[in-house]
């Protein structure tokens, strides 16, 4: 049967096509702060509320538009931009279409608010269907230079692309996310972005001139820009003439923060349009897998200039994707350049400390952890640790009938994913733990040569037990190791229980915890054949002679302190050397990549002027390098790796369970991943 053709609606064709742009409230930001950058704004300051489904603002002080052109602003393909077809190759505008505020306003309510600096007065009106809103009109109002943007109710009328967005939270992560990225690279521009009541806006940059790295660090943190390499790509020598300005991260960084460490944050400007480009994000990405560890979540920005007449903006409506002449060498010589940093980088890095080899000394007996080759337990009446061997788990009769989706393997012997490489010995454990129990850190019944009665030491230690999670607790002393899933993150099985473990949070705390039992008491990691010097280990962090020299300065000054309290031996002659680090956990090296980072990190993070929180921040600081971070081997080493894995499960996680007292903020280092009885349910149904 033939069915006619017949013209759409200009209303339906405008709707279709509204759909194409405004994908979702994040695109709504996106086209509207480059319509404010457009109209040279200093500052522009953003308000959501539910994740932008229910209302946009967004308030500029750029040039404003002048009431004769309040009429024409929301209809399709209405612009200032463009006038030719040939305007496309001289772009000098992020926006050049005419759509983004007539599909805007197809999409929600849109009103305007808007001054010109030659008004004595703002006009203020409402739009709807890409024209003004029936018995509505263009009227005067009280505003400053500028112009205020209002969406409201944004996919009113379309009920399924409303559905499709999962929640307001996730859309507004996005828009967190886009407003970063856009605030990153115009540093001339105050960005402000805040949602629904809160007063403190989660995105917040002066605009005074900073520059990519101080904007970085305001929007990113400061770790990332320690580790962060900058450089400028300059091609002007070949046919496909370029200038790119790159920052990106090396070896060193990785964010624990994400939920997926794996994955490169790579933000790309072209002519400054924000832009992706997928074969270049590919190119990169390989790059990176071949020189870091894949547990690392590396950052690239790139701001790409180039010839306008070889771009080609006019890809998709959303202005998202580009294309230009001489893709493949333009990809080629921006990975080198950034391939060549990053291996000169990590080289120098780790001359240094790959040469060096390690004397442990520890001061007694007394300060050496029990070993996993040993059975140990806590006898509640003393709350000492011992080697007795006792077995807390009676068996039970011959024939018991058991359901089998309660029972737990309690034995480390059974099948784990290291597949019998190595075996575990059992360990004796203290029953579950009531709620109400105060409880006393294992490391407390430790008795060592000195006794430290320092005040402030005795409330941090205090203070580690007030902050114990009893519900953590109880999984930590009873858990059984199934493996370990990446170096960075581990199974352990809790009554009937997965729990995925991230060993690097829980690592640090235990340090934390070590360093303030040991205080005093450390034994010492002796650096051999010839202790590094301190000024080189801190040059491959700065080259800032000032920052050099203070280091050093104030490492003299508080030599005596740091070997006495913490075993940090420093020379008695120049140039100033790293003798010994402290032992913090028998036969445990720190990834030593770490260290120049460390030494820096005790001028500008030590508070020194307060006992308590000069001891604190030390521990602290001590903490961070001494956390377990996978070392990257190569293949001539051998079976360096599974001696890592097995470090991990018979070091590290066997302290875990014999010595850390979890705190609170150790929730997030916790993740359940099932129990046996949903499992059953699966197999059931199977």
């Amino acid at each position: 049967m033939n069915k006619k053709i017949q013209k759409l609606d200009e209303t339906v064709v405008n709707r279709i096509a509204a759909g194409e742009i405004v994908v979702r409230p994040c695109a709504a930001i996106k086209e509207l702060v480059e319509n404010s950058l457009d109209a040279g704004s200093h500052t522009i300051q953003i308000h959501v509320k539910q994740g932008g489904l229910k209302s946009i603002e967004i308030r500029d002080d750029g040039c404003g538009i002048s009431k004769v052109d309040l009429p024409l602003v929301c209809e399709r393909f209405a612009t200032s931009k463009l006038k030719t077809f040939d305007d496309l190759y001289h772009l000098n505008t992020y926006g050049f279409r005419g759509e983004a505020l007539a599909s805007l306003s197809y999409a929600g309510h849109v009103k305007i608010i808007s001054k010109i600096a030659e008004s004595q007065c703002a006009y203020v009106c409402e739009y709807e269907d890409g024209k003004i809103r029936p018995s509505t009109s263009i009227k005067p109002c009280a505003g400053t230079n500028g112009t205020l943007i209002i969406i409201e109710d944004l996919f009113y009328n379309n009920p399924i692309r409303l559905k499709m967005m999962k929640s307001s939270s996730e859309e507004y992560t996005r828009m967190v996310d886009c407003v970063m990225k856009m605030a990153l690279r115009n540093t001339h521009v105050s960005f402000t972005l805040k949602r629904d009541t809160q007063i403190e806006p989660d995105v917040y940059t002066n605009g005074k001139d900073t520059t990519i790295l101080q904007n970085m660090k305001m929007l990113y943190g400061a770790d990332m820009v320690k580790d962060m390499y900058e450089t400028t790509i300059n091609e002007n020598d070949t046919p496909y003439q370029f200038q790119c300005k790159a920052c990106f991260t090396g070896t060193q960084y990785s964010n624990s923060s994400k939920a997926s460490s794996s994955s490169m944050t790579f933000i790309l400007f072209i002519n400054g349009r924000l832009v992706d480009c997928q074969p270049l994000k590919k190119a990169i990405q390989q790059m990176y897998a071949v020189l870091i560890n894949k547990q690392t979540s590396p950052f690239v920005y790139l701001d790409l200039i180039m010839d306008p007449t070889t771009l080609d903006v006019n890809i998709h409506p959303s202005k998202n994707e580009v294309r230009f002449l001489h893709a493949d060498p333009i990809i080629v010589a921006i990975v080198q350049a950034i391939e060549h940093i990053i291996v000169a980088k990590s080289a120098k890095q780790t001359t240094t400390t790959t040469q060096l080899t390690f004397h442990m000394t520890p001061t007694s007996m007394t300060l050496i952890p029990p070993t996993p080759k040993e059975p140990i337990e806590t006898d509640p009446k003393s709350k000492k640790i011992s080697s007795d061997s006792t077995n807390s788990n009676a068996k039970k009769p011959f024939g018991t009938n058991l359901d089998p989706s309660r029972t737990v393997r309690t034995s480390s012997r059974d099948q784990k994913l290291d597949k019998h490489r190595y075996h575990n010995s059992s360990i004796s454990v203290p029953k579950k733990i009531p709620q109400s129990t105060s409880f006393v850190s294992p490391l407390a019944s430790i008795k060592f040569p000195r006794q430290i009665k320092l005040t402030s030491i005795e409330l941090l230690r205090q203070s580690i037990d007030e902050e114990c999670d009893a519900d953590l607790l109880n999984i930590i002393r009873n858990f059984v190791y199934v493996g370990t899933i990446d170096g960075q993150s581990s199974l352990i099985q809790h009554d009937t229980q997965l729990y995925l473990i991230h060993t690097r949070h829980l690592s640090q705390e235990l340090f934390y915890q070590l360093c303030l039992y040991h205080f005093g008491n450390m034994g010492t990691i002796s650096l051999e054949p010839e202790p590094p010097s301190i000024e080189d280990l801190i040059r491959l962090e700065t080259n800032n002679e000032e920052v050099i020299e203070y280091v050093i300065d104030l490492l003299k000054e508080r030599r005596e302190m740091l070997e006495d309290y913490f075993s940090v031996r420093l020379s008695s002659t120049d140039p100033l050397r790293l003798e010994t680090l402290p032992i913090l956990l028998d036969t445990y090296v720190p990834n030593l990549d770490y260290l120049p980072q460390y030494l820096l990190r005790l001028s500008t993070e030590i508070n020194w002027n307060d006992e308590h929180e000069c001891f604190r921040t030390f521990a602290d600081e001590i903490s961070k390098f001494y956390s377990y971070r996978m070392q990257i081997y190569s293949e001539e080493d051998g079976d360096s790796e599974e001696k890592q894995h097995w470090a991990i499960e018979h070091l590290l996680y066997h302290a875990f369970k014999t010595m850390l007292v979890p705190s609170k903020h150790l929730r997030q280092a916790f993740v359940k991943l099932t129990e046996v009885q949903q499992l059953y349910k699966v197999f059931e149904r199977c």
